[in-house]
Parts: structure tokens; C-alpha cells; sequence
């Protein structure tokens, strides 16, 4: 196992379901830190950095994992999210002189906000397809 395995993955917060990225360590293990529960999450022993590996190795996002309602309740959860961050960043940029690179990141999390809307709506979608088959 290398830390490039780890770093950058996808990982779900345990309390509100918003997706975080894997960090390293200075000690080079595995870690993550969610910005709206404000907890941190360390992988420190050998197994639970093994099963951490496993997960990602397998290249199934935990999230994908979700039945239903919960992949909803998930995909909610970072809508908001994301919606919080593009307040902040709107809250942070001048009304006269706008920081063109905050532009750039606000229009960035627009097109995800959109991403993400259209992934919930297809998941509402399937929802009612699979309940016309019972």
C-alpha cells in the first residue's frame, strides 16, 4: 500500500454523509476531516487502514453502496453542503471588485449543484421505476 493509494479518494462523513477526501498524515497514514460535522476521522491501526484500502481498492464508492433513501438522503446532504459553500464564497466576494478567481469557484460549484440536482432527480426517477415493477 502507498499513500497515493489513499490520497484524494472519496469517503463518506459518518454523521452528515458529505463526501471528503482522504488526506495523508505526517505520519503518512490516512485521515479526513469534514468541514460542516467539523470532525476528523484517523486511520491508524493496521486493520482499519487495511479495509480502508480495500474499499478504495475495489473502486466502489462507499455512497454508491446506499440503498435508496439513504443514496437520496446523501445526495441531499451534499446539495447543502455544497449550497453552504457557495453562499460563503458569495458572502466573501466584493459587490465593486469581484475576485475573479472566487468567480471561477462559484461557478465551479454551480455546475456541481446542478450535477448533483440532476443525479437526485435520476435516483427519484429510479425510485418510482422500481416501484411501478412491484
Amino acid at each position: 500500500m502507498e499513500t497515493s493509494d489513499f490520497l484524494g479518494k472519496p469517503f463518506p462523513c459518518p454523521v452528515c454523509n458529505v463526501g471528503l477526501r482522504i488526506k495523508i498524515s505526517r505520519t503518512l497514514k490516512p485521515y479526513c476531516m469534514c468541514l460542516e460535522c467539523g470532525i476528523q476521522i484517523f486511520f491508524r491501526g493496521q486493520t482499519g487502514i487495511n479495509r480502508l484500502y480495500e474499499i478504495i481498492r475495489s473502486e466502489v464508492a462507499v455512497a454508491e453502496e446506499f440503498n435508496s433513501p439513504a443514496r437520496a438522503i446523501f445526495l441531499y446532504n451534499h446539495l447543502q453542503s455544497l449550497k453552504r459553500q457557495r453562499q460563503r464564497l458569495e458572502d466573501k466576494q466584493g459587490v465593486i471588485f469581484r475576485d475573479s478567481d472566487r468567480d471561477k469557484a462559484i461557478a465551479s460549484l454551480d455546475i456541481e449543484i446542478a450535477r448533483v440536482r440532476s443525479e437526485l432527480e435520476r435516483e427519484v426517477e429510479e425510485d418510482k421505476e422500481k416501484e411501478k415493477q412491484k
